[in-house]
């Protein structure tokens, strides 16, 4: 085999040795971006529960019963992300309070983790198919008594040479007895920079 046909086929062999290895995603090996990642999503979640957990709002007796049921409400993506993963952030929350056993979600409405089954299961009290002994009576859904609702805000910076993604979580609770609002906190804010090199952006 002639040489420059040696030479011709090193890109494609050298290109096969590619390799995927699986990563701590809160670790320094995970990929960081300019946007909001993994770890971060965890931080943000665990400062959040954190704070509404030692604000003790969730102990107020003027509540009413203990668990306190509550909904997720709207959430605004006010970032550049399209696709933002709320979810991540949201999930970690709920799960985090149900352990603390100081809220329970309803998830017969709002905006995150629906589900549909409560109300599809009341309306089967007519379907010959199904044991109607087993199917609850109708207004037995709960309520919530608190609303959870969330922004993602996301503040860009830019100079000659840098640019800066700085985004945060803003969240608030709701009496929706009252309308007012008994809770507000933001995260820490997470911030990006990106230096020009010489080749551009």
């Amino acid at each position: 085999m002639k040489l420059q046909h040696i030479l011709l086929g090193l890109p494609l062999i050298l290109g096969a040795c590619s390799t995927v290895e699986r990563v701590d995603p809160n670790s320094d090996d995970a990929v960081t971006t300019m946007g909001v990642d993994y770890d971060e999503l965890t931080e943000w979640s665990e400062t959040l529960t954190r704070r509404m957990l030692d604000s003790r709002f969730l102990d107020d007796p003027e509540l009413g019963d203990h668990p306190i049921y509550m909904v997720v409400s709207k959430i605004e993506n006010k970032t550049d992300l399209s696709n933002f993963p709320t979810e991540v952030v949201l999930g970690q929350i709920r799960a985090s309070l149900l352990q603390s056993e100081k809220v329970r979600f309803v998830t017969t409405y709002g905006d995150d983790a629906t589900d549909r089954m409560t109300r599809e299961t009341q309306g089967m009290v007519d379907d010959p198919m199904f044991d109607k002994d087993q199917i609850p009576e109708a207004g037995q859904a709960a309520v919530a008594r608190l609303s959870l609702r969330t922004q993602i805000i996301w503040i860009y910076g830019q100079s000659k040479k840098e640019k800066q993604n700085t985004y945060l979580v803003r969240m608030l609770v709701t009496d929706v007895k009252s309308g007012v609002a008994i809770w507000e906190a933001e995260s820490d804010p997470i911030a990006k920079k990106y230096s020009k090199g010489g080749l551009g952006w």
